[in-house]
């Protein structure tokens, strides 16, 4: 009888929202995050699939303007074209990290000698953070600087490092822009679109739309000459020091994050949108050091720029001190599934379904013990990918590279199915697809009439 209950508390809950939702133009504000844009993608197709929300209003910053940007392309009836379908399929076809991102020719031979190499495979767990692996680098560079090895090849490396504009060039980030991404679609879609990126030169946060047309923060448009949008998205997703910035309309972009992680006010303050749904694609907070006391410059300038300072910049976005008000829903993972510059299917995976069953326990204003439940599915979903082999990052093969003990996967594949289980009996939706079980393992049957989107 309780399950029951609840079920119809869900379904009374999805009902009150949509009614909400009727008369009024609605936004989507997707924040920066690298790779974390798969919790993004999760949220959108339960807000697409399950609610059927569609959005008058696109925001977006860094990974978020990719995202949004692929979103205001809209959809085709007569041909049956689906943005969101489109968009979904393009997370779920990244297979490595090559799809993301390279490495420059200086890193990898820092990386192929062996005293750097066995000093960055031991630091390699040192941040769980996104991002983290980045910082990591950072930091040796740092101590290389103060006591270079004698190690045959590695000094010049260290001179080209500091010629260099990245860690990382984005070519694979920009064949996706290129071939998959159309302005054509976007202009034709009567979408309203924005990305966020920041000029290096004035230090200013621009909007970019889909026609070129550069923004001021406030909304006012500028008086300069437009410039083409995909250079734009690659502009808005050039994370700092990670990838080189962009030329474009006579000066030099890098990541709208650096001054907006969660490009809210924007549509809030000036785009007419009468309901958003913000959408942060990584869990606020930074990890703990153990001891600050024995740490040098390099450290303490890294952990304020890179750690703390983004951190109190996008929980002030999410929770300025007068609050947003019922106007905005923000939806925010409590784990993450995967870092900034990871890309692993079975993570990937993982943290689309995270970000599906997130959104709807957000949404659906489910109780505490729903909420815990879903994320110990994500974070079981992280054990059982752990017990299957190392994870490639920067580091290539040194996250999660301890051998699994014996029976491990068995039992985070029981643990999966019975946590499952209780998110199914319990009414709230389940992510589409096996949720990280394999069919011939540990089969859950669904119930259709809970779990199947509703008119």
């Amino acid at each position: 009888m309780a399950e029951l209950d609840v079920t119809r508390l869900v379904r009374a809950a999805r009902t009150n929202l949509l009614r909400r939702m009727a008369r009024s133009p609605i936004a989507f504000v997707l924040s920066g995050g690298g790779s974390q844009g798969s919790f993004e993608v999760g949220v959108l197709r339960y807000l697409y699939g399950d609610l059927g929300l569609k959005p008058a209003i696109l925001v977006g910053s860094s990974v978020g303007a990719i995202i949004a940007a692929k979103l205001a392309e809209g959809d085709d009836e007569e041909t049956g074209r689906c943005a969101m379908d489109e968009l979904e399929a393009i997370w779920r076809g990244l297979r490595s990290n090559r799809d993301m991102w390279l490495t420059e020719p200086w890193l990898d031979k820092l990386r192929s000698q062996a005293t750097w190499a066995s000093d960055l495979r031991g630091r390699a767990g040192e941040h769980g953070a996104a991002g983290s692996q980045a910082r990591v680098v950072m930091r040796m560079l740092g101590e290389i600087v103060r006591n270079p090895p004698e190690a045959d090849g590695t000094i010049d490396a260290l001179r080209a490092a500091m010629r260099a504009k990245s860690l990382l060039n984005m070519a694979p980030v920009e064949q996706i822009v290129e071939t998959q991404l159309s302005p054509e679609l976007m202009q034709a879609s009567g979408l309203i679109l924005r990305v966020g990126a920041v000029s290096l030169e004035s230090g200013q946060l621009r909007y970019i739309d889909q026609y070129g047309q550069l923004y001021a923060r406030d909304g006012q448009a500028l008086d300069v000459e437009k410039v083409p949008f995909r250079d734009a998205v690659i502009a808005s997703a050039s994370i700092p020091v990670v990838f080189p910035p962009k030329a474009m309309g006579g000066e030099h972009y890098v990541d709208g994050g650096v001054r907006e992680i969660l490009p809210l006010a924007l549509a809030f303050n000036e785009l007419g949108a009468g309901h958003i749904f913000a959408v942060v694609a990584s869990a606020p907070g930074v990890n703990r050091w153990d001891d600050a006391g024995d740490r040098g410059l390099f450290d303490i300038a890294r952990r304020v720029s890179a750690d703390i300072a983004p951190d109190e910049t996008l929980r002030k976005e999410i929770a300025p001190p007068r609050g947003w008000g019922r106007r905005v829903t923000v939806i925010v993972p409590e784990v993450d599934v995967h870092d900034a510059l990871t890309i692993d299917p079975e993570l990937i995976a993982a943290s689309i379904d995270y970000g599906y069953m997130r959104a709807a326990d957000v949404l659906l204003d489910l109780s505490d013990e729903q909420c815990e439940v879903t994320t110990e599915i994500a974070r079981t979903r992280m054990r059982l990918r752990a017990t299957r082999g190392p994870i490639a990052g920067l580091l290539e093969g040194d996250i999660n590279a301890a051998e699994a003990e014996p029976g491990a996967e068995a039992r985070e594949l029981e643990t999966l199915a019975r946590l499952l289980e209780t998110r199914l009996r319990s009414g709230a939706p389940l992510a589409p697809g096996d949720c990280g079980l394999s069919a011939r393992r540990v089969p859950v049957e669904r119930d259709a009439e809970v779990s199947a989107p509703r008119e």
